[in-house]
């Protein structure tokens, strides 16, 4: 089965104080926190796709530098206000698993288009470094988990 894990990027600088945007020192390190959870799980992917935004580059470089990826590159239709449906299609043509790193709302509406069939009806709310695995069935996509830097910091022992 293929999973696509979505990943809102870290949390970043207000435009007014940085222009670029870049991830602030807590976006820094709750991404890293929730990678280095990840590759704790054994969790591996082939490829990290992310827009060409700053703060998502610097979230999907933190991500693959835990999960040990080197195949990462911007791509398009990622931006926070693109159409879901350019990514529920290419994410529908998968063979492999795939990480995505992007913004809200976008990432939101591609998991309700893929999920439900409309991008409209919102079914997960995202945080900043949070992490979502879709599975493909064949029934069509299923949410497998979430995961947020909050429930990784509390560790119950």
């Amino acid at each position: 089965m293929v999973s696509v894990y979505l990943v809102q990027h870290g949390k970043a600088f207000d435009e007014s104080v940085d222009p670029e945007r870049r991830l602030t020192p807590d976006g820094v390190r709750e991404s890293e926190l929730v990678a280095n959870y990840l590759a704790g799980l054994g969790i591996s992917v082939p490829k990290i796709v992310h827009s060409g935004k700053t703060r998502a580059r610097q979230t999907a470089e933190i991500f693959a530098k835990h999960l040990g990826v080197t195949n990462i590159e911007v791509a398009d239709g990622l931006n926070p206000n693109d159409d879901p449906t350019i990514w529920a299609q290419r994410i529908n043509e998968l063979t492999s698993d795939l990480m995505i790193v992007g913004h809200l709302p976008h990432l939101s509406r591609l998991t309700s288009l893929l999920v439900m069939g409309n991008p409209n009806i919102r079914i997960v709310e995202f945080r900043y470094s949070s992490v979502l695995k879709l599975t493909r069935t064949n029934e069509g996509w299923v949410i497998s988990w979430f995961i947020t830097p909050g429930l990784v910091q509390f560790r119950p022992s």
